[in-house]
Order: C-alpha cells, then structure tokens, then sequence
C-alpha cells in the first residue's frame, strides 16, 4: 500500500491551538515533525473516519475529579524550583497533584494558569509577567502562593519598602507554632514606615496593616482586598506570612517572607544555622502544610493508602520461561553488559542472583532481581494462563516498589516484548520529565519493542503511542460484559471513561540502534486507585449495578495480559499490512468524531475546523470551512493539547 509523504514545510502553516498534557505527545512524534506545516490534500488519500459508537454513560462516584489537579511552579532559579516542588511532596496528600516546574521566560500563554488549582511563584517577579498574574487572579477564584517574592509590593503598595537581610534566622511565630526559627527572605518588606531605620514603632506593628483596602489595576478596575497577617517575626514584629483575598472574586494569595521551602540540608555550609533549622523543621513543614490546606485548599497529609516510604524498595522478580530469560542473560553477557552479573542502566544498577545468592537491600540506585523465585503478590499462573503472545509479556520483571518503570529501560537494549511491572513507582516520569502520578492500585507497565526502521512502523513511529492506548481501551471493552463502557481515547494518548474522566495514558521513549528502533512504551491505568480522579473497578461496579447484572473486576494479572495479547495482535496488523484495519479500530474507540476546534495561522487569524482524523504520523487533520484538509499541531501553550474539546480558547 502506498502512504502520502509527511507534508513538506510551508510558511502558512497552521498550528491547533491546544497544548501539552502530562502524558502527552511523544517525544518520537516531535522528533519527525518538529514543526508540521499545513497541507492539502484530497480527502481520498485519508483514512476514513467513521461514526463513533454510541456507548453507554455510567455514573462516575461522587466529588470524582475528571484530571488530576495541576499545580505550577514559577521561579527562575532550577534549585529553587526543586526545593519548591520537593516541599509541597511532602507536605500534599501523596500522589494527588501533578507538579510543572517552569521559568517566567517559559509562559508563553496564560492558559497554563487556566488549568491549576494553585499557581506558587518564587522570588522577583518579571515586570512583563506581573499583567499575567494580575489577569489571572481578577478571573478569580484562584490560589496563589508567593514565596519570598517581590509581587508582594505589586498587590499591596504599603509594603514596597524594604530592609536588606542576608542570610538572617529570625523567630517566628505561626498560630499554635511560636518562636520557630526559620531562614528570612533578604529582603523583609513591611509597611512603609515614617522611620527610615526601621525601628520598632506603630507602622511595623501588625495591628497598623488596614484590615481592608482598594486597590485600582491598570485598566481601571477597583477591587477590594481583606488583608489577614498570619504569621509575625517576633522581633521586630514585622509580617511574616499574610493572606490576601479579593472579596468580589474570592481569589486568594499567600505571601510568606520566610523560607517555608527551603530544607536544613541546604545550609551545610554554616553547621550552626543547619543545626539550628534541623531543630525547627518539623515547625516548618507544619506551617507550610496548614497554609496549604486552611488556606490554599489542597489536600495534605497521607492518604487512605499507606504512604510507601521510598526506604522500602523491593527485589524484583524475573517471570517467565526459563531458557528465554537465560538467552537475554547470555546476549547481555556477549554484548559485554553483563558482568558480575551486574547491569548498569542509568542511575539505577540492576543486580540478577541466581539459585543460592541472598539479594542486596533495593534502593533508588541498585535493583536486585531473582531469576528462580516467584512474588507473593502477582499470580503468574493467572497471568501466563491469560497471555497468549509470543513475545509480549513473555518476559516480565515485577517489584512492588521500584523507581520507574520506564526510567530503569530507558537506557537498556533488552529483547522484543520483555516488561517491566511496578506495584508502586516512586518516581514516575512522563513526557519532558513531568510527575506521573503512580498510587498503589494503579495498574503501570513499561514494555520494549523492537522496530526495524525498513517497516511501515519503522517510518511512522509515533503511531505506536495510538496502538498502546487502542489495546489499552480494547482489551477493556472487550472484556465480557463490558462492550458497552464508554471507555475512549482522547488524542493523542489520554484515556478516558464517559468522554470527561481520565483514567490514563502512554507515554513513548525511542532509540535508534542500527536498523532498528528500540520504543519503550509506558502506560498506566486507574484500574484500582480511587484517587486522583476514578478507578476502572469502582466505574465497571457501577456500570454493573445500573445495567442489573454480575461483572467482575479486572485482576492486575487479567489486565496486563489482555493488554500485551491485544497490543500484538495490533503489531501483527502492520506487519501483515492491515493498516486501515487498524484505524477502523482506532477511530471506534476515538473521542473526537465531528468535534469543532479553533486553529490559527502565522498571521494569527483564528478559524473553526472540523476534526477528520488522525495523519500518518499521528498529527490530527481538520477540514477547514473552504473543504481543505489541513494538517495541525499543538502550540504548547496549554496543559491539554485537545483544549478546543473542552473550550476552545482562542489566541488574544
């Protein structure tokens, strides 16, 4: 079969208007078409896209949040920004929010901000971006937390002024926590007072900050401000942590003038101060977490689950036959990767022992494996009686608790089909190194193809991330009892359940070796975690209880097998060149037939298309209103590349 070229570049390209999700596109698709540009094209040549199937819409549990909630870190320090993001992990309820960490030079687009339950920004604050945070805090309500900033003086002109400190530890005092020693901003801003010494006088006492005030932005518009002081430096009295509330729109800000953020560790250079904050920090990290969750209402503390401490990593366990695991062992020695029995991938090094050998304690660097054992909590007889590969899943390496699943073979050149199975990840990664979130109950894998670049496959990899989420989503609906699930797929690999509820999604790493390409593809599923948003089981009980009859719920075992099954069957449609049998599958399941989106050329003319399918290379086609077919990609200026499904936001 003859497939069109990808388009060739072209200076009126059109882009959608639609950004990147946490599982989002490849990095693969990226790299084959950093920039695709528009295109005509007959709609002869294009798949065709028929009519999805009308499913059935089950009740989804109650407070079920249809994403999981994102917060966004801004700050032009990277070590800032870590320690930022590192705090909140510790503080939030553990595997709940998704955490950006970004630079101001990096907003492109306020939309970002759209899709946040808080927005923390740390230290100066660019004069360009301060209209951007002005903007969002008047659509209201929204969260901000400031931390050491000077925005301080942009939203309350009273406390412009500001007395240098470096390197100060002050006491403070914080509702039930007093006299906490904490690391104050070098600046410390208070109200403008009438001595320039900054001496202790009426102006820095806390009751002389006006509990209510006006404020006129730049266009014009009043707004009244409720102004609470919640934590004071006990010296000189001066605020050490205010809240902020627009009353006509309930947005709300947190200034903290001390470093909630910032851990004992990081003042090893001064033993005294280290000492003296080590003594303080649980003060801290008490404060930081009531402010987030009186205050900014997030959800601290742990969940439900067990919070898996990362001290508790465990073996893993090397399933399946036994002369095929010898062969990988055998090239990995030929290769000359294997020595001592040792692997080295990345920051973590893989230990094999065999018959005989007591495993080293698992750790964020080293990961035993046992060849001859088999794990108490992962039945290998339900799972090999399931599978029905020849290399899918054959070979499986499974631990309850490992770093990533996909970071641990990043690096590896293993066989065709061999999979990585975590219980629990302490570090999942999705795209450009965002969080993915990995609670206890989330059904996670990593798998390894082998590709040879002279195949169709070879020459369209970023189809393989639409092959993963179609066995992903098939497997389930063909499940018994279960072809009636509204279970989809949003593009380009988000999973859905009843068009609104993200159960999951893929994520794709490729490599060229030779003449082939080795894609590592990680997928994760709700399938027992109630949180962040809904769990497959909960929706297929419910499905079961409106439809008045019996289903069970699908195993972890059950899963991953029915998966690999269906992932090589699709594999095998390629191979045998039965590649519009695929796209009639996928479009049966896809979420976005005759679905109206926004897109914008160079000029940035803004014009409503109808979506017609997916390109060779996974970029979706719209029909333009003249009956062109036009070929568009994300902008990256949203956290969902589909924003037009859901509202279509239009470039200012």
């Amino acid at each position: 079969m003859h497939m069109p070229d990808p388009p060739s570049k072209k200076s009126s390209s059109m882009h959608l208007n639609v950004g990147c999700d946490v599982l989002s596109m490849s990095d693969s698709l990226l790299r084959f078409r950093q920039v695709v540009e528009s295109v005509t094209t007959s709609m002869s040549s294009l798949r065709s896209l028929p009519s999805t199937p009308r499913r059935t819409v089950c009740s989804t549990p109650v407070n079920c949040a249809t994403k999981p909630p994102n917060i966004i870190i801004f700050s032009d320090s990277p070590s800032a920004s870590e320690s930022v993001k590192a705090a909140l992990e510790s503080t939030l309820l553990t595997n709940r929010y998704v955490i950006h960490k970004f630079a101001f030079a990096e907003m492109q687009s306020p939309t970002w901000l759209d899709d946040s339950v808080l927005v923390v920004v740390h230290g100066n604050v660019p004069a360009s971006f301060i209209p951007v945070l002005m903007n969002y805090l008047a659509k209201g309500p929204v969260s901000l937390f400031c931390l050491c900033s000077d925005f301080l003086g942009n939203i309350l002109p009273l406390f412009q002024t500001a007395e240098v400190r470096p390197n100060e530890l002050v006491h403070c005092s914080y509702k039930s926590w007093k006299h906490v020693l904490l690391m104050h901003h070098v600046f410390c801003y208070q109200p403008t007072p009438s001595d320039p010494k900054f001496s202790y006088n009426e102006n820095a006492n806390p009751k002389a900050i006006p509990e209510l005030i006006e404020v006129t932005d730049a266009s014009g518009k009043k707004s009244s401000l409720k102004i609470d002081v919640l934590g004071v430096e006990d010296t000189w009295k001066t605020p050490s942590v205010l809240l902020v509330t627009f009353k006509n729109v309930s947005s709300k800000i947190v200034f903290s003038q001390v470093h909630l953020e910032v851990p004992p560790d990081q003042y090893a250079d001064s033993e005294s101060k280290k000492e003296f904050l080590q003594n303080s920090d649980k003060a801290r990290l008490g404060i930081l977490s009531d402010i987030l969750a009186n205050h900014l209402d997030l959800k601290c503390g742990q969940s439900n689950a067990k919070r898996i401490s990362t001290s508790n990593y465990s073996v893993g366990y090397f399933l399946g036959n036994h002369e095929a695991k010898q062969a990988l062992l055998d090239k990995l020695k030929d290769e000359k990767k294997l020595e001592n029995n040792e692997l080295s991938c990345g920051l973590t090094k893989l230990k094999f022992c065999g018959k005989g050998v007591s495993p080293p304690a698992a750790s964020e660097s080293l990961f035993p494996i046992l060849l001859h054992s088999c794990p108490e909590t992962f039945s290998t007889v339900e799972y090999f009686d399931n599978l029905k590969t020849e290399n899918f899943g054959r070979l499986v390496v499974f631990s309850e608790v490992m770093t990533s699943c996909l970071t641990i073979i990043e690096d590896l050149d293993l066989n065709n089909g061999i999979a990585f199975i975590p219980y629990y990840q302490t570090k999942g990664k999705g795209r450009t190194g965002n969080t993915w979130l990995s609670p206890a109950g989330c059904a996670m894998f990593a798998l390894q193809a082998h590709v040879p670049l002279n195949t169709y496959l070879g020459q369209h990899l970023p189809i393989i991330q639409f092959i993963a989420t179609l066995a992903i989503v098939a497997s389930i609906c063909e499940s018994p009892g279960l072809g009636e699930m509204d279970i989809g797929i949003k593009w380009p690999n988000d999973i859905y359940a009843n068009g609104n509820t993200k159960l999951g999604g893929v994520s794709l790493k490729t490599t060229i070796r030779g003449d082939r390409a080795l894609v590592n593809i990680g997928c994760g599923l709700n399938l027992n975690n109630k949180e962040p948003t809904a769990c497959l089981n909960d929706l297929i009980k419910i499905f079961a209880q409106e439809k008045e009859v019996k289903i069970k719920p699908i195993s972890f075992e059950k899963y991953f097998s029915s998966v690999f099954n269906k992932m090589e069957q699709i594999f095998k449609m390629f191979n045998e060149n039965r590649i519009d049998e695929f796209y009639q599958a996928y479009y049966q399941y896809w979420l976005h037939s005759d679905t109206e989106v926004r897109i914008r050329g160079e000029d940035d003319s803004t014009v409503t298309a109808k979506i017609s399918g997916i390109d060779d290379f996974g970029y979706l086609t719209v029909v333009a209103p003249d009956g062109k077919i036009l070929t568009v990609h994300p902008d990256g200026n949203s956290f969902d590349m589909m924003a037009g499904l859901i509202s279509p936001k239009m470039t200012e």
